[in-house]
Parts: structure tokens; sequence; C-alpha cells
């Protein structure tokens, strides 16, 4: 397969990953199911032995998880300051999934561009920057996690303006770690402790 076709069937694949993760009932002619060429192949072995080798020893998931905290903390350390080094901490495409939108975004100047206009939005009540509150982290895999925290807005004065929940999924590349999709999530709501 020629990487120019194994990369677009990987974005249409992770876009259609991204839409059922996010429980979308959405069915998208242009992504393409694997063919018998591309599908995993099976392996002769137990499944207790497959599923020790697809588990990470507990030291490479404490690392994973302190690697995916560093980089929300920095894009939370970014955002309503500087739109472009936020949007640096997200992939391609992202998707935004809030109450009553859902927005797919498929470059990072697109995501910077949704990120002045939202900070835009919140200014005129007061607001100064975001920082994270409590949080939970869940590999899913060795390269997929989900990130659920409390989002404190700030005012300029340094009062607390409001708390939002949300949930991020992430996905490791040979870039690191880097956030593809935003869920909008009520507090009650949000993951909790393994």
């Amino acid at each position: 397969m020629s990487n120019v076709h194994a990369r677009a069937t990987s974005r249409r694949t992770l876009l259609a990953t991204l839409l059922v993760t996010a429980g979308l009932g959405i069915t998208m002619s242009s992504v393409a199911q694997p063919t018998q060429a591309e599908a995993p192949r099976s392996i002769d072995r137990p499944v207790s032995v497959q599923l020790a080798q697809a588990t990470p020893p507990d030291t490479t998931s404490v690392n994973e998880k302190e690697a995916i905290h560093k980089v929300l903390s920095g894009y939370y350390d970014a955002f309503g300051r500087d739109s472009a080094a936020a949007s640096a901490f997200y992939g391609e495409p992202t998707l935004i999934i809030l109450p009553n939108d859902v927005v797919l975004l498929s470059t990072r100047a697109d995501v910077e561009a949704f990120f002045d206009k939202f900070v835009a939005s919140l200014k005129p009540s007061g607001y100064s920057h975001s920082k994270l509150g409590d949080h939970r982290v869940k590999l899913l895999n060795s390269t997929t996690a989900l990130y659920s925290t409390v989002a404190i807005r700030m005012k300029t004065d340094g009062t607390e303006m409001q708390r939002s929940g949300f949930t991020y999924l992430l996905h490791k590349s040979n870039a690191g770690w880097r956030i593809h999709e935003i869920i909008a999530t009520d507090l009650d709501k949000l993951m909790s402790a393994d």
C-alpha cells in the first residue's frame, strides 16, 4: 500500500473512530473498511498470552499518563493567552463535540481560529485564563487515551468564573501525544478513577 493511500485510509479510519467514540451513529460512505490484506491477522496463541502482551507494564502506564497530563497542562497554560500555542497540542483532524454542535477542524490553523473566536466570546464576561481541576487518565491502548477533567475558568480579577467538564481523546504518534477530540461533559458524568 502506498504512503499516500495509507495516510488517507488512516485519516478516514481515525475520523470514523472519533465519530464512533463520540457515540454518533453517522454512516460515512467514504470510510473504507479494511480489506483482507489490511485486516489484522490472527496468531495462534492462548488468549491469556495475547492479553498479557497487549497490556503495558505499570511503569509504562504511569509514564504515559504523566506524558498525557503534561500535554493537557501545557494546553491549559496556553489556552486563552495564545491560540497558536494552544493549537500546537492538537492533531489533525480535531473533533469538538459541544452540547448543541459538532465541529470538525481539519488543520491546526482551523483549531487556532476556533480558539480565537471562542476566547473572544468569553472576554466580555471578564475571562482571563483556564486552569485544570481534578483529572483522570484512562489508557485505551498503547496509542489512545481518554483524559477527563474539570476546566476552571478564571476572571481577570482572579475570581472563578465557571467550572466545566471536558473529556479529551488523545492519540500518540511519532510526534507524541496529541489531542484529537474534545467532548463537553457534564460534571457528574466525568470519568471516575479506575
